[in-house]
């Protein structure tokens, strides 16, 4: 007789199907029911860590104990009374936020926001769910799931029974920011034409050097064409060119937020910035310089290091033993 092989519990194939489970529970209700919202957030959770695990379900483990990810990689305990513990979830979707692109700050920020709802329901007198309207929450759930899903080379019919109906909420996302980045927008043009040709010189001066100072990518205001700034988060893979005097090092920007001090716009979320076509990635540059890069000292500060233990009668470093001193070739 043989016996079933079970799957991993960490694995990405048993937290699908799990959240796949409570996606079924989520659809049993009505959608006013606070049972749909709160069976809503647990299928996300499990639908986080199933994408996490998708990459390496080594990076479920808490890394307080090494068991735990010899756990995750599928190997027997080591130990009487072992119990596998997982990272939170605010780690996961941290986790995954900075290594998925398409999970941008606004998604994430909601992944957070439904979760902890789901704290407060289980842990607390409130009731995180009930008379909570969808509008404000149920397209950037589907929006979310989507990401996972794309992340683990599945689509909208893998996991939801209407993805027709899932992808028409989709767009209502798209098509709300669009309408309220529109009013935004009208509204800081007129502000800007009520005011005086001298006080319009003087504000886009400022936004000059406001925008040069400041850290993001300058763009050009749609509502009064100033030089404004545009934040992002940092996600994806660092790319770093080593040359002979410096280090640069490249890594893709999502934005988050536009601010423009010349009219007093701001924007936030990615979905009205892609709206407005603003929403584009861009890249950030850091340039380091090779001690800093690999961690060594130069010799200016280790100069300056002796020299300060010289004066106090003790050295600031352990002597090295080489046979050579610094800066003097062997011959």
């Amino acid at each position: 007789m043989t016996t079933k092989p079970t799957q991993h519990p960490w694995s990405p194939e048993s937290l699908f199907n799990k959240a796949l489970v409570y996606l079924g529970e989520m659809e049993r209700y009505a959608a006013d029911d606070w049972r749909f919202g709160f069976w809503s957030s647990l299928s996300l959770e499990l639908l986080a860590r199933a994408a996490l695990a998708h990459i390496s379900p080594s990076l479920l483990a808490n890394r307080k104990d090494w068991r735990n990810i010899y756990h995750a990689l599928g190997h027997p305990p080591t130990a009487k009374g072992f119990k596998p513990s997982s990272v939170i979830t605010a780690e996961v979707l941290s986790i995954l936020k900075e290594v998925l692109p398409a999970f941008n700050e606004e998604l994430c920020d909601f992944s957070v926001i439904h979760c902890a709802r789901r704290n407060a329901e289980l842990h607390s007198g409130e009731e995180a769910f009930a008379g909570l309207g969808t509008s404000t929450w149920l397209p950037k759930f589907y929006a979310t799931c989507e990401v996972f899903l794309r992340s683990m080379d599945k689509k909208l019919d893998d996991f939801f029974g209407d993805p027709g109906s899932v992808q028409a909420m989709i767009a209502t996302l798209r098509d709300t920011a669009a309408k309220a980045v529109a009013q935004e927008i009208e509204a800081h043009k007129k502000i800007w034409k009520d005011k005086s040709p001298e006080e319009q010189k003087l504000a886009r001066e400022q936004a000059v050097v406001w925008a040069t100072r400041h850290t993001g990518h300058r763009v050009l205001c749609p509502a009064c064409e100033s030089p404004a700034i545009i934040r992002g988060s940092r996600q994806g893979t660092v790319t770093t060119l080593v040359g002979e005097d410096e280090v640069e090092q490249k890594q893709t920007m999502v934005p988050s937020s536009f601010e423009c001090i010349a009219c007093g716009l701001k924007i936030s979320g990615l979905s009205k910035l892609i709206a407005c076509d603003l929403g584009d990635a861009f890249i950030a540059t850091s340039t380091l310089s090779p001690a800093e890069y690999f961690g060594l000292h130069t010799d200016e500060e280790l100069d300056e290091a002796e020299a300060r233990g010289i004066a106090s009668g003790e050295p600031e470093f352990e002597e090295d033993f080489n046979e050579y001193g610094r800066g003097e070739p062997a011959e």
